[in-house]
């Protein structure tokens, strides 16, 4: 036997009350022998018996009174299996019902949610009237559909019948700890957590343990035992690369391919803006050698190559062919083709930048896509319209004035990007001011007696990719003899580098766009051979093709649940209206003072448009939202590992089958507190009656006591 509130235990103590007041209350009378009444003794004895056996009865009555009442109020738990115990004491459970994208598998025995459901409705089935549940739907982030405990059974199997699976990842520990926040707040003895899971070892990895904070009995229940085949997109090429009109671009996809055994042949298809444009039949061989877990998670690529006409963005998605598993066979995707971009380039000497972007003297808008270079003097560059533009590229500015600040800020923060060019002559303590918006911060100018080249280089990278590793160390590579002392901002990346290791290109994203510092003068040929030297112009093109691109492709592509942040011109509109694309139904979304939208309902996977209208003005942004690609590794966590971190006692994982005994063998124990009451109400009737009782006195007393009288 257990208490569940054994602190009233102490209570018993004063069942001792009633025994101190009789003790009290006895008078020792001093005895006198008296001839008189020697004759009423024995006729008298027999009534005094009497009546002490009944104080003693009513002493002992009101002692048990005390003592069941302090026992009833302690709630003792009978755990024995014999007699009552089988009717068990009042539980609270919670059950976690796991509604991650996997449990949509539609195996042999049926979909896993399904399976997962009829589950869930057994465990509340099992539940006597008494026990109050909660319920937990479990992805990367928890869904309570009841925040506290309830004794509506019903009400609870409604929900689990309205439950469906989401577009979500797994995440195990966030929602475990909720059942326990939920479990602490209960005063029942017994607790209880079902965990109904297919157990994908997605949600169980980064994370070490979670405690069993409630000391709850961790019943897991899994679901879809069986090793899941699966085919899947992982993901598309994302490339810096800028697309233009009329000029192809490839779309790289990789497959993933989750089997230990042979798969049916599979369809890749190509849509842009609603039109089917490609089909292919990737590769989906498996290497049977290798036998390791990584042989069962391997990937393939398949390319398509396509040609956009006009310049706008393009909406698409690339699908598999229907498996069991349909939410990963589609993966959405935008892409932007562009035209023209407009240069700004600002600084007295702009030759070198705008012949570089544009060599073609006479420009011809329409064919294919052309860098269109604009020169501003610094002096005008304080209140110069900046709206229009999409790169800024600053030219050995000697200084930094308030309003260029001011400037600069605008531009980035409406998430476009800045290319800096600087030289000995600048001046340092404002550029130093300014470095929380820049990829570094200045030191004196160094000259170099033995001039160097680029080393060290991240050919890997978007603007260096078109080269080769000898183009930068050959006999016709730039020779650098001056530049600055820099020091990368902690948000700053070096990729590129002198040969003594100074930086030569550091990049910083800056609010939604970049910032690209170049060590080099742009005006000054004393400082470098690079402005005469053949690599400078593909360099500089590809820097603000880069710069252009980082603009359009951050933020463009997210995972479910994950925020959509862009930034717009500011003083457009107050709100943006966010939602499907295609669809009528949108969410009005505040725009922020500095003109950074933020929305977070990204709960779907899709194309997701942001239309902002103001200013007789009409901005129309798109972005895609996919599904988390690690979730479609169908592989399961073994149980046993699994009830060790989470603070299970025992092996307690249980199937379907073996639920209702399982419980039963679990759930043994009642209280009896309500029996204990009912008895110390029988005692108190009885003790009422025996102590309001009055007998009558017997004829021989009476007899004896007139004779007493006389005498």
């Amino acid at each position: 036997m257990g208490f569940l509130n054994p602190i009233f235990l102490l209570g018993m103590l004063a069942a001792a009350v009633p025994l101190i007041i009789h003790l009290w209350s006895r008078r020792q009378a001093k005895t006198v022998d008296f001839s008189s009444l020697m004759f009423l003794l024995a006729a008298h004895r027999q009534s005094v018996r009497r009546i002490q056996l009944k104080h003693l009865l009513i002493l002992f009555l009101r002692m048990a009174i005390i003592i069941l009442i302090a026992l009833a109020l302690a709630r003792p738990l009978l755990k024995s299996p014999f007699l009552l115990a089988d009717a068990r004491a009042n539980a609270s459970n919670v059950i976690i019902l796991d509604n991650s994208y996997s449990m949509g598998y539609k195996g042999i025995q049926g979909e896993r949610f399904e399976t997962a459901r009829a589950m869930a409705r057994e465990v509340v089935q099992l539940l006597p009237r008494g026990d109050s549940a909660a319920l937990i739907l479990m992805s990367d982030i928890p869904n309570p559909i009841f925040r506290q405990l309830t004794r509506d059974l019903e009400q609870v199997k409604t929900a689990i019948d309205e439950a469906q699976v989401s577009f979500r990842s797994t995440y195990v520990p966030s929602s475990l700890e909720m059942a326990h926040d939920i479990l602490e707040q209960s005063i029942d003895r017994n607790k209880e957590i079902y965990l109904i899971s297919d157990f994908n070892q997605n949600g169980w990895d980064n994370w070490v343990r979670a405690p069993n904070r409630s000391g709850a009995r961790i019943f897991l229940l899994p679901v879809g035992e069986e090793a899941g085949d699966n085919i899947s997109i992982e993901e598309l090429g994302e490339s810096t690369q800028l697309i233009g009109v009329n000029r192809p671009f490839q779309l790289n996809t990789k497959v993933g391919v989750h089997s230990d055994g042979s798969l049916p042949e599979t369809v890749l298809t190509l849509f842009i803006n609603g039109e089917k444009r490609q089909s292919i039949v990737p590769d989906l061989k498996i290497t049977q050698s290798d036998q390791s877990e990584s042989a069962l998670h391997q990937s393939t690529k398949a390319a398509f190559t396509h040609r956009f006409k006009s310049p706008s963005t393009h909406t698409g998605y690339v699908e598999l062919s229907a498996d069991r598993l349909t939410d990963d066979n589609r993966r959405y995707f935008t892409l932007r083709a562009y035209g023209q971009i407009r240069v700004l380039c600002v600084g007295d000497e702009t030759l070198y930048l705008t012949l570089a972007l544009n060599p073609d003297a006479q420009i011809k808008p329409g064919v294919d896509y052309t860098i269109l270079p604009t020169s501003c003097s610094v002096t005008a560059f304080d209140d110069y319209p900046l709206d229009d533009y999409d790169v800024l590229i600053l030219a050995d500015l000697p200084t930094l004035s308030p309003s260029a600040r001011q400037q600069l800020q605008s531009f980035m923060r409406a998430g476009k990007s800045v290319i800096i060019f600087v030289n000995a002559d600048l001046d340092l303590t404002t550029y130093n001011e300014f470095a929380d918006w820049l990829p570094a911060s200045f030191g004196p100018p160094r000259r170099w007696d033995t001039p160097l080249t680029v080393s060290g280089s991240h050919l890997d990278h978007a603007i260096l990719e078109v080269y080769q590793p000898s183009d930068f160390s050959g006999e016709y590579a730039p020779q650098f003899i001056s530049g600055l002392t820099l020091q990368p901002s902690e948000q700053g990346k070096v990729i590129a580098q002198f040969s003594d290791a100074t930086p030569f290109l550091i990049e910083r994203p800056i609010a939604l766009g970049t910032a690209l510092l170049f060590n080099v003068s742009a005006t000054d040929r004393k400082a470098s051979t690079l402005l005469v030297n053949p690599l400078f112009l593909p360099l500089l093109q590809q820097t603000v093709l880069y710069a252009k691109a980082v603009q359009s492709a951050r933020h463009k592509s997210l995972l479910v649940g994950q925020p959509f942040a862009a930034g717009y011109r500011q003083g457009v509109a107050a709100t943006a209206s966010v939602g499907h694309a295609g669809e009528t139904k949108t969410t009005p979304v505040p725009i922020a003072e500095d003109g950074t939208v933020i929305f977070g309902g990204t709960d779907t996977p899709g194309i997701y448009q942001v239309e902002i209208e103001g200013n007789n003005r009409r901005i129309l942004d798109f972005f895609a939202v996919n599904v988390d690609p690690t979730e479609s590794r169908l592989r399961q966590i073994p149980i046993h590992d699994a009830s060790k971190r989470i603070g299970a006692m025992g092996d307690i994982s249980v199937t379907q089958e073996s639920l209702r005994q399982t419980l039963k063998d679990y759930r043994v124990g009642k209280e009896i507190w309500g029996e204990l009451l009912l008895i110390a109400l029988v005692l108190m009737l009885v003790e009422t009656i025996l102590s309001n009782h009055k007998r009558a006195i017997p004829d021989d007393t009476v007899q004896a006591r007139q004779a007493s009288s006389r005498i």
